[in-house]
């Protein structure tokens, strides 16, 4: 029983550490600066954190090259890719793509949902010096800005957001940007969509290619089998001919 209690708790323990979510937050005002933060731990992105200098090694003495021995060439085998070809022609390897494309959207939408926007705010303020130029530049910057963000709200599950693009007619000219991010990951359902992409990029596509790749051409064969029997009786004829004699 005492083991079965303790196999229970490593269970659950695994269970809330892959539900315990990681939030990475990325922020730009003047620069840019990013950090990763799981439970208690934090981690520094950007900037990137200064490494010590590591002492240089003295290089070993060069040793003596020795004359290297010729290597017999070796035989060049069949082209898997052309046995593939041979083998599934167009429309097997279309079928392949198809499945493959399919397994590639799956982990997408997984990978996709295994993220969580909590917070997102973008504040630009765009100014020209002259009143036209400015309207100008503000009515470009809306149109970069808002379908990009729209689309991130309409694909991503976002929580919380606030987008905002003004034109100031009195400041100094020059476009002024601030910016943040809170994005949260679960751990479970990114390992459970990269598992399932493993598993049928595996088994729906993979052991079909290899089998493909090795597997011999059936009209190679016939034609093998064809050559021997053809070798064979000509070889038969010539003992034939030669008793005779």
């Amino acid at each position: 029983m005492i083991v079965l209690y303790i196999l229970i708790g490593i269970v659950l323990l695994f269970a809330l550490i892959l539900n315990i979510r990681a939030h990475i937050h990325v922020e730009y005002e003047k620069e840019l600066t990013a950090y990763a933060k799981w439970a208690f731990i934090k981690i520094p992105i950007l900037p990137a954190p200064e490494k010590e200098p590591k002492p240089k090694k003295e290089k070993p003495p060069e040793k003596e090259e020795t004359p290297e021995k010729e290597e017999t060439p070796k035989k060049k085998g069949p082209n898997p890719l052309a046995t593939l070809y041979e083998n599934e022609q167009l429309k097997g390897i279309l079928e392949i793509l198809g499945k493959l494309l399919a397994i590639i959207d799956k982990f997408g939408r997984r990978f996709a949902n295994s993220f969580v926007i909590d917070e997102m705010f973008l504040d630009v303020e765009v100014t020209k010096g002259d009143a036209a130029q400015t309207a100008e530049e503000y009515g470009k910057m809306c149109r970069r800005v808002f379908p990009v963000t729209g689309a991130v709200c309409a694909n991503c599950n976002v929580k919380k957001y606030s987008i905002n693009v003004e034109p100031d007619f009195i400041a100094n000219p020059g476009t002024r940007l601030a910016f943040s991010m809170e994005l949260s990951l679960n751990p479970r359902k990114l390992i459970n969509a990269v598992l399932m992409f493993a598993f049928g990029a595996i088994f729906g596509v993979g052991i079909r290619v290899i089998k493909s790749m090795k597997s011999q051409n059936p009209s190679d064969s016939q034609n093998t089998d064809g050559n021997q029997q053809e070798t064979e009786k000509i070889n038969e004829t010539n003992t034939i001919e030669s008793g005779a004699q």
